[in-house]
Parts: C-alpha cells; sequence; structure tokens
C-alpha cells in the first residue's frame, strides 16, 4: 500500500533513516550518553553543601572520578570548606543492567584532600558544628528528581524523590594519599594559631546508617609530617564510637622528634619552664569510654634549652624545686624521659607517674633521705650548724617527708 503512496514512501523511509540515524548515533556516543544520564543522577542526589567541579564516568574500566569535591564549612566559621579533595577516584559495580539502577563504589581513593579543622575562642569547632549541619538538612538529599525522570532501583522518598543510599552502596574503608590537614585554633592564642598535618597517608574506616544520615563508627589509621617537615613526624591508629552520649575513642600516637615549641601555646601557662628549643617523641595512648579516660604515656624529650620562669625558682614538687627534680629525670645523653597515666572521669582526671618516672622520683627520694640523715649527723657533731638550722624544718622531719614520698611511690598501684 506503501508503494502506491509516493507521499508516504518517502516519510516512511525518511522516519526509518532517522531512526537508523538515531541509533547509530546512540551506538557510537553510547558513553557519553550514560555519562550526561550517569552525572545528571549524581548532581541531583548531591546535597547543597557538597560541590563537584567535574565527573568522568568510565563504563569500560568501571572507574568513576570526581574532581573537586568540597563540602562546605558550617556558619560561623572563616574557611569556606571543611574539606576539599582534588579528585576522589573509585571502581564500580553495577546493581543493575545499567548505572541508573544503582551501583557499588570500590577502592575508593581521595588525592590531595585538604581537611581544615578549626576551634573558635568559645570552644565551638566546626567539626562539632558539623554534625549537627548534617543532622539538620540530612545526607539523603532532597532531590529535584521525581518518578518517572529516573528510576533506580534504590527506595523512593515520601515526596517521590530519589534517595542517595537507594542509588549508591558506600564502602566503609577508603584511602586517604598526600592528605593535608590544617589546624587553626582561635582559643588558645589571639587570632588562629595553626598547625599543619602534611603528606597525610591514611586509611579511613567509616559506617554509615542504611540512609547514610548517621555514622556508626569511625576509625583511621596512618602517618603525616607536622608543619611540613619531613624528619617531624605522627602516626596514629584511632577509632571512634559516635553514637554514645559521651566520647568514646581510642588513640594511639607514636611521635618522634616533633618540635616542641609549636605546641607551647597549649601548655605554657601550666608549665613552670619556657622552652627556646626542643624536640618530643614517644607513644601517646588516650582511651575514652563514656565520658572516662585511661591514658598511658611515655615521652622522651631531646636537645631541649629551657629556663625557668620568673617567679617558679622556688616553686616546689615532689618535695622539692624544678631545677633540681629535673636532674633526675634527665639521662646520661642528656635526654629528659618521664611516663605518666591518666584515669578517671574527664570532669575529674587523676594523673599518675608511671613506672620510669617512679624511678627517678625514688632516685630522688633516696638521695634526699641520705642528704637530710648526713646533713643530721653533722649537726648532731656541730653545735654552731645546729644553732645556724634553729627555727628550720629539721633534717630529719625531711627525712621522714621523703621516706613518706618513698612509701608512697611502692604502694602505689595504678
Amino acid at each position: 500500500m506503501i508503494t502506491r503512496y509516493p507521499a508516504f514512501k518517502a516519510i516512511f523511509i525518511t522516519i526509518v533513516s532517522l531512526v537508523l540515524v538515531a541509533g547509530a548515533a546512540i551506538f557510537i556516543y553510547r558513553y557519553q550518553i550514560l555519562q550526561y544520564s550517569a552525572e545528571k543522577v549524581v548532581r541531583k542526589l548531591l546535597p547543597d553543601y557538597i560541590t563537584v567541579e567535574k565527573m568522568s564516568f568510565n563504563l569500560r574500566d568501571s572507574r568513576i572520578v570526581f574532581s573537586a569535591f568540597r563540602i562546605m564549612n558550617p556558619p560561623g566559621f572563616s574557611g569556606k570548606y571543611l574539606l576539599e579533595i582534588s579528585e576522589a577516584e573509585c571502581r564500580f559495580r553495577l546493581k543493575g543492567k545499567n548505572m541508573l539502577e544503582g551501583f557499588e563504589v570500590l577502592n575508593p581513593v581521595f588525592k590531595k584532600p585538604l581537611l581544615s579543622i578549626e576551634r573558635l575562642a568559645d570552644g565551638r569547632t566546626n567539626l562539632q558544628e558539623m554534625t549537627g549541619f548534617l543532622e539538620k538538612k540530612g545526607l539523603e538529599t532532597k532531590t529535584k528528581a521525581q518518578v518517572g525522570e529516573v528510576k533506580p532501583s534504590g527506595k523512593s522518598d515520601a515526596t517521590g524523590g530519589i534517595s542517595l543510599s537507594g542509588v549508591v552502596k558506600l564502602p566503609e574503608e577508603f584511602v586517604i594519599k598526600d592528605g593535608k590537614v590544617v589546624f587553626l585554633d582561635g582559643m588558645v592564642s589571639p587570632g588562629r594559631y595553626t598547625i599543619t598535618l602534611e603528606n597525610v597517608n591514611a586509611t579511613l574506616g567509616l559506617k554509615l546508617d542504611s540512609a547514610y544520615t548517621r555514622a556508626l563508627n569511625v576509625s583511621t589509621i596512618g602517618s603525616g609530617m607536622v608543619n611540613g617537615r619531613p624528619d617531624e613526624t605522627i602516626k596514629w591508629d584511632t577509632k571512634i564510637d559516635p553514637t554514645t552520649s559521651e566520647l568514646t575513642m581510642s588513640n594511639r600516637f607514636n611521635v618522634s622528634r616533633v618540635d616542641i615549641t609549636a605546641f607551647a601555646p597549649y601548655f605554657d601557662k601550666y608549665s613552670p619552664l619556657t622552652f627556646s628549643s626542643g624536640y618530643f617523641s614517644g607513644l601517646l595512648i588516650f582511651d575514652f569510654d563514656n565520658g572516662s579516660i585511661g591514658s598511658t604515656n611515655e615521652v622522651l624529650l631531646s636537645k631541649i634549652s629551657f629556663e625557668v620562669k620568673r617567679g617558679s625558682e622556688n616553686a616546689r614538687f615532689l618535695e622539692t624545686t624544678v631545677p633540681d627534680l629535673v636532674k633526675y629525670f634527665t639521662s646520661s645523653s642528656g635526654d629528659i624521659m618521664f611516663d605518666f597515666k591518666i584515669k578517671g572521669r574527664m570532669s575529674d582526671p587523676q594523673f599518675y607517674l608511671g613506672p620510669i618516672s617512679k624511678q627517678a622520683v625514688a632516685s630522688m627520694a633516696i638521695d634526699k633521705i641520705v642528704q637530710a640523715l648526713s646533713q643530721a649527723a653533722r649537726e648532731q657533731a656541730d653545735p654552731q650548724a645546729a644553732a645556724a638550722a634553729a627555727g628550720n624544718k629539721s633534717d630529719m622531719e625531711k627525712a621522714s617527708e621523703y621516706i613518706d614520698m618513698f612509701k608512697g611511690l611502692l604502694k602505689e598501684k595504678k
């Protein structure tokens, strides 16, 4: 019938030609079409506080690359971004026949991430504020996608939109390469005191709830250079339980030759000494269990140069002066080593000497006992010396105090 009507024949041939051309174009540009469709879905899923400059979906290699991935800072902080990732790369596995039905993220790697942690003068931090910020907005986004535009295999929300957890299955481990952490602290000094941790290489464990709105467990193992100095390193192993009402986490820090003066704003007002130079190394362990702390720390101070603060020259610590006490913690090589423990509630922590410190204090106590007894013997043999010491604490009283100190060290089981 079509052959009897040339006009219909021409129209039919034209339609068939258009279909063939369209089919050929779809086949030739299928990856570009997939790229556009997948990117459109992901951008609809992204909440307002997350931006991505460029996305690349490689179906041949099952690979996704996000360039310039950024998370906005909560309101009230100086920097624009809390986290900036130069490039985030991962593999993927399709949930169904194509990416629009959802996919699973595999082997994610964050390259050159920059995390900016800021504490304001009132003690608030952007990390703390971000938790409330995320809970308020929700990680399940207010997507603009409607049923009919995209039909993922995942769950839909009440409004007919799609959810991030319905489309994407996230892994529980992420690799960080050549990262940087910047600490901006407006609480310890005027302005913002800055310390950086650079060349950070780590693994990040992150377990979320099924809706991706709440962290159930966070952990990280890694290393970095303090203020970008290759010979000043910190290695860590940290685990956090964010589901508890009070702080619950474990921390292991292995510190190697870090410049002690870089942290002076944090200890200077508590210390009777002013440090002009020196390095500290050691193992620091801080465990928190629902508001209680258990901490064991061993610290080595090397190449230390310090002076006693004015007014602290005669301050007494463990029944002696600071310079005298330091002598007993100083090794033959000139290094100062001490250890201590912290236990109890965070609201009322108790400090205890570790075995190394106990030994140093015990040596001091024995020396002081011997000195006091020797002086007492001299005074008994020399009436003039006894008269000169009249009115002061007797040497026998001093010896008794050091004996009590020594007994206390032996009894202490902490």
